[in-house]
């Protein structure tokens, strides 16, 4: 019956790597968004929407300005970089540079509605009743060096207040002029040249990105400059997701292949035999096959982290060939016997193992659910393959065990057994409450989403340099607007605008975009007329017309048109306005206020307050909020873990016994967070959902020392070397440059040292 099993497990994983090699032929298909791996922090559908609204705003969007001392070889540069980026496909068509004609384009859409649109400033001058000011601008414009002004604009416009309106709309290039069809901002003696557009693939997947890389390389050959006087600076998510993915896989390459070293040169140090090496080696590779195929097929595309938290799934799934292999060092002979004398002791481990991988599950993350079913399967796997086909192909014969492991092993059991060391045990039991009490008192905790990632400086360099040459500063933060109908929601950002107006002046604002910036409310539009009418027509056409030398025209105005987002929306021309108007609202209209260079966010919220249908938005600050919240909770999961281990333990050695076994991992995660928080570091999310791998882990350790009871030399040999063999793996992870990683991986280091430590305690009695 054993064969066929083996037989059948080793279709299961010959399965297994069929399906991950038909999968990986077209590109590994993982996700490298940071998000991705936090929970919906929204039960509101239009907070929701609007959040994924703006997120794809920013991620979608690239920006890169090209710059040269020489405005002909800037434009040509930035022109065949466009082409190349177009060509290749990874540009949406659609948002390729305007051309020359857009923006007249654009004017003709509003002029019919002229009569309606003020700038703000013009609208201001009116209110305070300063209509000379606006005729003195318009002489000194028709009279000025190139003028702009002809006969039909002055017929209908003779103020010039519609190229005033048109000016201050609002569009992506900030302070980018339009010239001859390219936006260019100058800075210093030197041309930049704006090149613009929206990503025709998902950002943060990495076939797309390795997609984007190839055309980014091509596009800057293509722009490429002999003089070396060329520069070029890149805005985007997709660089960001580029680089962070690739330093992810590098680390989990690096990682991965010190753990399989590291195993490899421990198995070696302590057998001196290739059997075990290469048998626990197949273990290894038959659990991460297992755990990686049942992701793909789980989750479509897994996180990029998963293979990170793969790397440390290599320390624990390499414990079952070592506790298998450690009975060569026992008198018991053959393979059967072998796996008889350990069978109890894994298959509790892996039971509470499961259990501490399952609490991932449970944690609202769905990048901890990913690292919670391939750890679990991983473990799974690995264990079937140590108990099917270890008893099959094991011929390694018994031999002593060497002495400098077993020198070591009888001095851990008599650290914890021997009644002359008591004083010892005691000292160090009052030495580890003082590190507790001390580590908790001046523990922090750290919860803002914002530095659990590592942004490459040179790409925040360029960023600041984009947003200072090019005034392109959005910021997280915005208002969501939600009213009946449109109407009613250009009114609320109307006000909300008179309201935001004051924390630009005093530096907590840079600015903001609103549907309202495009299109005024029909109530505006009314007003604008009759503060045309009332104290500008009146007072100061007659004058003008005569200083002209214009006759009176028939007034082409009609009172009962305005202008509507649907109008402007149809030209196509102000793409930036379709992301603020959400269409896909059923009964009610929701608008975005996105938000410019927030310095300020209370302010903000404030400035929102007791506007029926305006909500402030800080998506990071509710994660961060969330984050504080799941870390608590996460405190309640390891009571929780305890509660579920200790009757699967005392099934097997009483509820005494089964307290004594809990004890040592439990010791680990009170003192581990302490000695972290003595050492200056903060106390995270990850560093508890750590706490409770250290837990499932740890527990481990105490049960093969409780399974052994006497304290065999054999058995804590085995101990110690998954020890060794988890640190080495999860502690590798300590050296990642992602924050969140980095924090699991030293608290697993230390909790799993911890637990070592204090295991040979839960053998100072042998099981009933």
């Amino acid at each position: 019956m054993r064969r066929q099993l083996a037989i059948l497990w080793l279709g299961v994983i010959v399965a297994a790597t069929g399906y991950l090699g038909w999968r990986f032929a077209d590109g590994a298909p993982f996700r490298t968004d940071l998000m991705a791996l936090l929970p919906v922090t929204d039960h509101d559908p239009a907070v929701a929407r609007a959040k994924q609204a703006m997120t794809e705003l920013v991620a979608r969007r690239i920006v890169v300005l090209v710059g040269h001392r020489d405005r002909g070889l800037a434009r040509r540069a930035a022109t065949e970089m466009a082409a190349s980026l177009a060509r290749s496909g990874v540009l949406s068509p659609a948002d390729a540079v305007p051309d020359s004609t857009a923006a007249a384009r654009l004017g003709a859409a509003y002029f019919p509605y002229r009569s309606g649109l003020l700038s703000e400033t013009d609208r201001r001058r009116l209110l305070e009743d300063r209509g000379q000011d606006i005729v003195n601008r318009a002489l000194s414009q028709i009279y000025g060096f190139a003028s702009f002004a002809g006969s039909r604009l002055l017929r209908n416009d003779p103020f010039l207040l519609f190229p005033e309106f048109l000016k201050g709309l609002p569009h992506l290039g900030g302070q980018a002029f339009p010239d001859d069809g390219l936006l260019t901002i100058q800075d210093e003696g030197r041309i930049w040249i704006v090149v613009s557009g929206e990503l025709a693939g998902d950002p943060f997947a990495l076939g797309f990105q390795s997609r984007f890389q190839q055309a980014w390389d091509a596009a800057m050959a293509a722009a490429d400059d002999p003089g070396e006087e060329l520069s070029v600076l890149r805005l985007g998510t997709i660089f960001y997701a580029r680089a962070g993915a690739s330093e992810a896989l590098a680390e989990a390459s690096i990682i991965t292949a010190c753990a399989v070293v590291g195993a490899i040169a421990l198995m070696l140090l302590a057998f001196h035999s290739v059997t075990p090496l290469a048998l626990g080696v197949l273990s290894i590779l038959a659990g991460l096959v297992a755990a990686l195929s049942a992701s793909v097929v789980a989750f479509g595309t897994p996180h990029v982290a998963v293979l990170l938290f793969g790397a440390g799934l290599i320390g624990v799934t390499v414990d079952y060939s070592v506790h298998y292999f450690a009975q060569i060092f026992t008198p018991r002979a053959g393979p059967a016997e072998r796996l008889r004398r350990v069978l109890p002791g894994m298959l509790l481990g892996a039971g509470t193992t499961a259990i501490g991988y399952c609490a991932l599950a449970i944690a609202p993350y769905p990048g901890l659910r990913q690292v919670a079913v391939f750890s679990v399967i991983g473990v799974t796997a690995s264990l079937l393959t140590v108990i099917l086909w270890f008893p099959l192909l094991d011929r390694v014969r018994p031999r002593p065990l060497p002495a400098a492991w077993r020198r070591m092993a009888a001095l851990t059991h008599r650290l914890w057994t021997e009644d002359g060391l008591r004083r010892v045990r005691i000292t160090a039991a009052i030495v580890a409450l003082a590190v507790g009490v001390a580590g908790f008192s001046t523990m922090r905790t750290e919860d803002d989403i914002r530095r659990q990632q590592m942004l490459p400086p040179h790409l925040v360099t360029e960023q600041s340099e984009i947003q200072r040459l090019a005034g392109i500063d959005t910021a997280g933060q915005f208002f969501l607007v939600e009213a009946k109908d449109e109407e009613e929601a250009l009114a609320s950002e109307e006000s909300l605008a008179a309201r935001l107006a004051p924390l630009v002046k005093t530096g907590a604002l840079a600015g903001w975009r609103s549907p309202a910036d495009f299109v005024p409310s029909i109530a505006r539009q009314r007003e604008n007329r009759r503060l045309i009418e009332e104290r500008l027509e009146k007072s100061q056409l007659a004058g003008l017309q005569d200083r002209l030398g214009m006759t009176p025209g028939a007034d082409e105005r009609r009172a009962d048109d305005f202008l509507d987002l649907r109008r402007v929306r149809a030209t196509g021309l102000a793409a930036f306005l379709d992301a603020l108007v959400l269409d896909d609202a059923k009964d009610s209209v929701l608008h975005v206020v996105a938000l410019q260079g927030l310095t300020d966010p209370a302010a903000a919220r404030r400035a929102g307050d007791g506007l029926a249908g305006v909500r402030f938005i800080d998506p990071a600050a509710d994660v961060t909020a969330l984050l504080g919240n799941y870390r608590r909770q996460a405190v309640w999961l390891l009571g929780g873990s305890i509660l579920l281990m200790v009757p699967l333990l005392a099934v097997r050695h009483g509820w005494r016994g089964g307290l004594r076994i809990m004890a040592p991992p439990s010791a680990a995660v009170v003192l581990a967070p302490s000695l972290l928080a003595l050492c200056g570091l903060p106390f995270t999310f990850f560093a508890a959902m750590a706490l409770v791998l250290v837990l499932a882990i740890g527990v481990d350790y105490a049960i093969f020392c409780a399974e052994d009871g006497a304290g065999e030399a054999a058995t804590l040999t085995a101990v110690t070397l998954a020890t060794l063999t988890t640190m080495l793996s999860f502690g590798l992870l300590a050296f990642s440059h992602t924050a969140a990683v980095q924090t699991f991986g030293i608290t697993m280091l230390t909790g799993i040292a911890i637990a070592f430590l204090v295991a040979p305690g839960a053998a100072s009695k042998p099981p009933r």
